[in-house]
């Protein structure tokens, strides 16, 4: 996540299946039929010049015929293209038997049907994980998930504290996300989350009500053709020593104590138990941003044999599912990595702050050739429209697939949508950064997280549109 190295260092063949498992394969009540939804409208249609965001940007109703084709769109496309004879489609070499998920076909991601496939995705940062930044907080008693949760119990008690929570979480990424950002061009989400959410510290029993949340957007992204990617930002222990990785003593504990591997391994495996036939899944990214460098090297050589391992054990129940993996160092040192173990596996580095030329990623290409898999940019964004019309661009022209960081941040202007902050915000992130500034009182803070709760649904935040356009020229409304 990008602002922790800002504060750190400056600071159909199957036609997709008429049923997916989703609840989890294996129990009695595994299998779930998507049917036809009305969706409502997304966003409050305010644009960078306060214009309305076209109709056609807007998500419509999806049929179950409109589900069925959604993630495989191409296939009807190039069928009738060959019964027309068209000599685009003649001229093309014959497919290879398509398999039912997203795939590495050698260095190429290729879709269900065996056919190339580009990710243009964006990140559902701070919904399963907070970072200090996205919530506009100094210091450190509100930079990571667990001191922000903390600060809520603090200022609320736990019993109110764990209400707002569960809302937060419930609203703050919903259907109504996942159908706009389809309808604006994206065609894939990854999807950050923290580890304790799902197996709470200290215990063994996974948590039911956080695994609905990925099972809810999976169930969106098959309905709105859009891919959805399984991020694990903060490990058991934490990965990296840094606010992004929710660990509480500054530590990589992830490679310091190996009953966190243990839970590491076992938490993926659950993750690929219930969703090893859910199409709509892309892949799952193993660790975010491992091991910054220098002053975590010394771990660096445990990185590769843990993925190793979490790869046996994925596989052991999930055949389907493509594993992606991240260099050390901000995902970015690959030298960290090696060879594949998988045939369906895909390496990923992150992009901030750099040259926006093909310079900037030859070594990852160069890798891509060594490697023969497919590379992915799962991480860019936190710059503006100019850095954004040059970078991702050139990495479209490189065939390297990217996710931009992140949909939507409190009062922001550089991402897709902006949280308006809540009229009274501004005495709770003083508490939160000085904790010599006074405490807001219990009613005042539930008023002021209130109208959080209510400004965070996407009809009430505010569309950045040239930020789209930076990102995708053919959004609707674009120029």
């Amino acid at each position: 996540m990008p602002m922790a190295r800002t504060l750190q260092a400056s600071t159909a063949l199957l036609t997709l299946y008429s049923a997916f498992c989703v609840v989890g394969c294996g129990s009695t009540d595994a299998q779930t039929s998507w049917s036809s939804s009305e969706i409502p409208e997304a966003g409050p249609a305010a644009t960078d010049s306060g214009a309305a965001v076209p109709d056609s940007a807007t998500p419509t109703p999806v049929d179950s015929g409109a589900r069925e084709a959604s993630l495989g769109a191409d296939a009807a496309a190039d069928s009738a293209a060959t019964a027309n004879g068209s000599s685009d489609a003649a001229e093309e070499p014959e497919a290879p038997p398509p398999t039912a998920f997203v795939h590495a076909m050698g260095s190429t991601l290729v879709d269900p049907n065996g056919k190339p496939l580009l990710l243009r995705g964006v990140n559902l940062g701070n919904w399963l994980e907070y970072e200090g930044y996205l919530w506009q907080f100094d210091g450190s008693r509100g930079d990571r998930t667990r001191n922000i949760e903390q600060r809520v119990v603090d200022l609320l008690g736990a019993e109110a504290a764990a209400t707002f929570w569960k809302n937060y979480r419930t609203t703050y990424t919903t259907e109504d996300d996942i159908a706009q950002l389809g309808a604006l061009g994206f065609n894939s989400v990854r999807v950050p989350f923290t580890a304790r959410f799902l197996l709470p510290d200290g215990q063994t029993a996974f948590d039911e009500t956080e695994f609905t949340y990925l099972q809810n957007v999976a169930t969106w992204g098959a309905a709105h053709g859009v891919y959805i990617i399984f991020d694990m930002h903060a490990t058991p222990g934490g990965q990296s020593g840094q606010n992004i990785d929710d660990d509480t003593d500054g530590q990589p504990d992830l490679f310091i104590d190996a009953s966190n591997q243990d839970r590491f391994v076992t938490i993926w495996t659950e993750i690929a138990r219930r969703f090893k036939d859910v199409v709509s899944v892309a892949g799952y990214d193993l660790v975010n941003e491992p091991l910054p460098e220098p002053q975590t090297s010394q771990y660096v050589p445990q990185l590769w044999p843990l993925y190793k391992r979490v790869a046996t054990a994925i596989r052991a129940v999930d055949p389907n599912h493509m594993l992606i993996v991240e260099g050390a160092n901000w995902a970015n040192d690959w030298s960290s990595l090696d060879a594949p173990f998988d045939d369906n596996m895909a390496y990923s580095f992150h992009k901030y702050w750099d040259a926006t030329d093909v310079s900037s990623i030859q070594t990852f290409l160069d890798h891509r050739t060594m490697w023969n898999r497919p590379i992915w940019c799962g991480e860019s964004g936190e710059n503006d429209n100019s850095w954004y019309q040059a970078a991702f661009p050139m990495l479209e022209s490189n065939n390297v697939g990217w996710a931009f960081w992140p949909w939507k941040k409190f009062n922001t202007g550089n991402d897709p949508y902006s949280v308006n902050l809540p009229t009274n915000y501004g005495a709770i992130q003083s508490w939160v950064s000085d904790a010599t500034q006074p405490q807001p009182s219990p009613t005042d803070a539930q008023s002021t997280l209130n109208e959080l709760l209510a400004n965070i649904v996407l009809k009430q935040c505010t569309y950045n549109q040239s930020v789209v356009c930076s990102l995708i020229a053919h959004a609707p409304g674009c120029p």
